[in-house]
């Protein structure tokens, strides 16, 4: 639990945006000021509300949610932690970049995520490295068919909210991703910016027209590749704080009708079929979502005894915090978590003997320390380079797409901005060195990571927002791997300038 469970006051036009604009967000040049005429408010008025609810977490983002399985590959999974080891197992949990939710619920199996990549296998390997960095098993419950996905939490402001029509949702096939497809959907996973025009600063990141963007949005909706488009927002500042995922094992024959009835059920924000997973015999699932916990449980009561479904084995695991919530990361490649021996953090075969041509080379010896502070810089470094805007946002994407760039933007310095960072060093036993490399990796605040030739074989940068975290990072290290860390802060600074020539 965190300071945004905590319930959000929302003013008058706060609440009739949640109602109205959770779905059928407008495909429009200017948005904002078609909701606000809707709302007899002004468009600057829509947006700075907007921008407050982003800025505190309400609202998590403006943008879409993606059908499951239909853009990149995507599984519920779990974990049975001992309750003395829940806070970290979670905190390394959620430090995986594919991992977009991340709950403690009340069952043996007390930890539930959602995982998402680009594909089957970078998902699975997503999994295999929570394994290596928790040393915990993960049971995989990937989707077999989803029946019902709208969670959409209304606030019950006068006039608004319109309930969506309660029907089956159907099938859809994968989509197959061009390259052009693929920076849209990275360029939508941090959502639409609240300013005038937000799909066209999304089809700018994206490198496409705007009105190229808004067709392919209108078509991924019409096709049901896009389940929601519009204000994504965090269900616990809302007073939806008791979460119960109902269970039942179904057979198989008999699973689908139940799902479908189950779709039709007011009260259900989710209804989806699984595989089973050994330890976990359920593989029909609903979601209920409820302010009061009392009432939840007898929701699905009631629910239950009409469809007929206790009869089969069941169970109810309400959630008791919510550790991750944001959008999937469907196409972005997230930083490899693994800790591989004789290779700095993140690294992987990507980073060896990348294949660059000299405009790759030019702009990467280019733009290290002078990218311009200008309205369109990559314009104006385009025409430094002798190269169209459209090829350096393409090039530079890529670049970061296949890790010859880590990112792109400035480079702080933690302690002129009030922070700290020191460099640490553990002793780590030579066959233990993956498993502490991978939890090591998942601290946030854990920016490189090397083994060196040493007995000193692991070296580490941490950087905390204030001098005083650096203690307590430290500490937390040390608990989760049971090593002690010796660290190293900055006495004196010579030279520092870590710029390479490709």
């Amino acid at each position: 639990m965190n300071d945004r469970d905590a319930i959000a006051p929302l003013d008058a036009l706060e609440r009739r945006l949640v109602d109205g604009c959770q779905r059928g967000f407008p495909l429009v040049s200017r948005p904002y000021s078609a909701i606000a005429a809707e709302l007899g408010s002004t468009e600057r008025e829509v947006i700075a509300a907007v921008a407050r609810r982003l800025a505190d977490g309400v609202v998590s983002r403006v943008g879409a949610v993606f059908r499951p399985n239909v853009v990149g590959a995507s599984t519920l999974a779990a974990i049975a932690v001992p309750r003395e080891r829940l806070a970290e197992i979670a905190r390394i949990v959620s430090a995986h970049e594919e991992v977009n939710h991340n709950y403690e619920r009340e069952h043996a199996f007390n930890l539930w995520f959602v995982a998402t990549a680009r594909d089957a296998a970078h998902l699975e390997a997503a999994l295999e490295a929570i394994e290596r960095a928790t040393g915990l098993p993960v049971i995989r419950l990937p989707l077999v068919r989803d029946y019902w996905i709208d969670l959409g939490f209304d606030v019950h402001a006068t006039g608004t909210h319109v309930p969506p029509a309660r029907r089956v949702t159907p099938p859809v096939q994968p989509l197959v991703l061009t390259e052009r497809d693929r920076r849209i959907v990275t360029a939508l996973e941090d959502g639409l910016p609240a300013e005038p025009r937000p799909y066209a600063e999304v089809a700018r990141r994206a490198g496409v027209t705007e009105a190229y963007l808004s067709v392919r949005l209108a078509e991924w909706l019409n096709r049901g590749v896009i389940s929601r488009f519009g204000l994504i927002v965090r269900h616990r500042p809302l007073g939806y704080a008791a979460n119960a995922m109902c269970v039942w094992d179904v057979p198989d024959a008999e699973a689908d009708a139940a799902g479908a009835a189950l779709a039709r059920e007011e009260a259900v924000t989710l209804a989806y079929r699984r595989r089973r997973a050994d330890g976990w015999r359920y593989n029909l699932y609903a979601m209920i979502h409820g302010r009061d916990r009392a009432a939840v449980s007898a929701r699905r009561d009631a629910i239950a005894a009409a469809l007929g479904l206790d009869a089969f084995a069941h169970d109810v695991l309400f959630s008791l915090a919510a550790f991750k919530q944001r959008g999937a990361r469907l196409c972005r490649e997230a930083a490899a978590r693994t800790g591989r021996r004789g290779r700095a953090r993140g690294g992987d075969s990507r980073m060896s003997g990348i294949a660059m041509d000299p405009v790759d080379r030019a702009i990467v010896n280019t733009l290290q320390g002078e990218f311009p502070l200008c309205e369109r810089p990559f314009a104006v470094a385009a025409e430094a380079l002798g190269i169209g805007e459209d090829d350096l946002i393409a090039r530079i994407d890529r670049m970061l797409a296949d890790g010859t760039l880590t990112r792109f933007g400035p480079l702080f310095d933690a302690a002129r901005m009030g922070g700290a960072f020191t460099l640490a060093a553990m002793a780590v036993p030579a066959d233990d060195f993956e498993r502490v490399a991978g939890i090591v990796n998942a601290f946030p605040e854990v920016a490189h990571n090397y083994e060196r030739d040493h007995a000193l074989n692991m070296w580490f940068v941490v950087a905390t927002p204030t001098p005083e975290g650096i203690d307590d990072a430290i500490a937390r290290i040390e608990a989760a791997t049971g090593l002690p860390v010796l660290a190293f802060p900055k006495e004196c600074e010579y030279f520092v300038e870590l710029r390479l020539t490709a």
